[in-house]
């Protein structure tokens, strides 16, 4: 147990130090950015539509047709909806309209008991095998790019992530727990032993 909690730290300091880098240096993630013309009146315009506070938004908004509407007027009312989600804008966005207190390092405390919380269970996981040190590696890895398929994919299937920003995302997981496992593969797992 003492190996397992060893090697989830080291591995949680591992992980958090690629994620700072790339998030900080590499620049891979902000290239996908984009920005508006006018921020002061996307502000605005924000500001004055936003109907429930701080959330997700979508536009076209994707609601039910109204309940006393007759089957024509259902039949019309996806109809219009399937058009605008077609002919565009889309917009998937978190919409924060007002102040709030922005702690960077809270953020980097609560990112990093993320990664220990994972390195905890993937250790766990791999405390199970037998497996040679680049095997290890391997299986962390394969973990992490799990990861980003389960996490990242579907926002490219449904929401229209860019596919240059899905690849980049997915790519920064399996990196991250390449990372990860060189660090966990030297304290938990077992080599195979051969029978006789």
């Amino acid at each position: 147990m003492g190996k397992i909690i060893l090697g989830a730290f080291l591995a949680a300091i591992a992980v958090f130090a690629w994620e700072a880098l790339s998030w900080t240096t590499l620049g891979w993630h902000e290239n996908g950015f984009r920005s508006f013309r006018n921020e002061e009146t996307m502000s605005e315009v924000i500001k004055a539509n936003v109907t429930s506070g701080h959330g997700i938004y979508m536009l076209p908004s994707m609601g039910d047709a109204p309940k006393l509407a007759t089957a024509e007027e259902k039949k019309a009312f996806e109809e219009k909806q399937i058009q605008a989600m077609e002919d565009g804008p889309y917009v998937y966005a978190i919409i924060r309209p007002g102040k709030a207190e922005i702690s960077m390092g809270k953020n980097m405390i609560l990112s990093f008991v993320r990664n220990l919380i994972c390195a905890f269970l993937i250790a766990a996981l791999l405390s199970q095998t037998a497996l040679f040190y680049p095997a290890r590696i391997a299986f962390v890895a394969a973990a992490g790019l799990f990861a980003g398929l389960t996490c990242d994919l579907p926002m490219w299937i449904w929401m229209e992530s860019p596919g240059r920003d899905t690849i980049v995302n997915i790519a920064d997981h399996l990196i991250m727990w390449i990372i990860g496992g060189a660090v966990l593969g030297i304290f938990v797992g077992k080599d195979p032993v051969a029978e006789r």
